[in-house]
């Protein structure tokens, strides 16, 4: 019996890997001719970080399924396994215990590596028909998010984003917050590596901050130095996951009356109930001295505490001054 279902699992199989090697071809031949007809990326490519010619042919009504539920697939889903035996949904969304509990219900089972999602099913037949119906199953059991806004920020989509211009005035403006995000963070990192070549035992600010100054992005770094001379304790800072939005946040609260005179200024104060406070805001362009300016103004409007700040309590802050202790 065994080899009876391995024998008819190799014969679907042989037809799946065709047709993986049919939409290969397909795929390469309808993007090299929308490359030539039109590069520039509609308001759905732009959020799914993909032209829509990247994805196995099949998948375009199954693209705009997810889009109205508010999900971005990667555009290496679709075949997969050695002999693309298996269909996957790849992406940066979010799956919850229940949903999950429900997909393996009908056979699809979630992998997860960094953040990045697969949820995983092996056709029983290898015809397209049966492919999207089973897709169509799995569709109907994500929970609906409503249409999608927010864009994919996993890395081949990051990356498209930084190449390819958007028709859109709005998004051609999220692209420059995009690129400029990447580029500062690439600065850093080549900063940081000179500073620890350079100079590997952090001074006492950075052991409370629990990072070395050169970690900080270049716009906030002055701001985040004088919060910690004025004795506001800070965790994370620069630019949010949205590259379009800044933000500094950490252990310590705003009185009312600064709270107002920040969010006279276009600022946006966020505060939990423990207290732990977050400012935020928006620059018009993306321009790192004009946001540089916008922090220094904000932290300025904030009053000195005169008192020591306290040390970050972030994981990395620990850890840092973990490994840095013996050095000090």
């Amino acid at each position: 019996m065994k080899i009876l279902i391995n024998f008819e699992n190799q014969k679907i199989w042989e037809k799946l890997s065709s047709l993986k090697n049919s939409f290969d071809k397909e795929r390469k031949k309808a993007l090299k001719e929308r490359l030539i007809r039109k590069a520039y990326a509609t308001d759905l490519e732009y959020l799914l970080g993909a032209f829509i010619q990247m994805y196995e042919p099949y998948l375009e009504e199954i693209i705009y399924k997810l889009f109205e539920k508010g999900y971005a697939i990667d555009s290496s889903s679709g075949f997969g396994g050695k002999y693309s035996e298996f269909q996957a949904m790849n992406g940066n969304f979010s799956i919850d215990y229940v949903t999950k509990n429900k997909l393996e219900n009908i056979g699809i089972k979630l992998r997860e590596y960094s953040g990045f999602k697969s949820l995983i099913f092996w056709p029983n037949k290898a015809t397209i028909e049966d492919i999207k119906t089973e897709w169509t199953k799995m569709i109907d059991v994500l929970p609906d998010k409503g249409i999608l806004s927010t864009p994919s920020m996993s890395a081949s989509a990051i990356s498209f984003r930084r190449k390819y211009t958007p028709e859109r005035p709005y998004l051609q403006k999220q692209r420059l917050f995009e690129r400029l995000k990447y580029s500062t963070q690439r600065k850093i990192d080549t900063d940081i590596k000179k500073r620890k070549v350079k100079n590997p035992h952090p001074d006492k600010t950075e052991f409370i901050l629990g990072l070395f100054v050169e970690e900080l992005e270049p716009q906030v770094r002055q701001a985040i130095l004088t919060l910690h001379k004025k004795g506001y304790s800070t965790d994370e800072s620069g630019f949010m996951y949205n590259s379009s939005d800044q933000m500094i946040e950490g252990d310590f609260q705003l009185e009312e009356k600064n709270v107002k005179k920040l969010e006279s200024i276009g600022v946006i104060i966020e505060t939990n109930p423990s207290g732990y406070t977050r400012i935020l805001f928006s620059p018009e362009e993306a321009n790192i001295s004009k946001i540089k300016r916008k922090w220094n103004e904000i932290v300025s409007l904030l009053p000195d505490k005169n008192q020591s700040a306290s040390p970050s309590m972030t994981r990395k802050a620990r850890d840092f001054r973990s490994n840095y202790q013996s050095l000090k």
